[in-house]
């Protein structure tokens, strides 16, 4: 799959263990970038629990999301 990172704005093509962006080692998968999140109620349709909006918006190595295998990247925001 392919993830555009946070923070540097580089696509990169992971698989399900990568958890952090090679060229800046920031987390790739957030919360808010997935389709199964929903912004309006900080919940997560994957998990099916609320997920706090600054664990969605800046995910640390241990959160949930860091190795979701739910995650589906939503359509880019332009």
């Amino acid at each position: 799959m392919e993830i555009v990172c946070p923070k540097c704005k580089q696509a990169h093509d992971v698989d399900d263990k990568t958890a952090t962006c090679p060229e800046c080692r920031g987390v790739l998968r957030r919360c808010v970038d997935c389709e199964n999140y929903d912004v309006r109620v900080s919940f997560c349709r994957g998990f099916n629990r609320q997920v706090e909006a600054g664990e969605a918006n800046y995910p640390t190595y241990s959160s949930d999301s860091t190795y979701c295998r739910q995650y589906s990247p939503g359509s880019p925001v332009t």
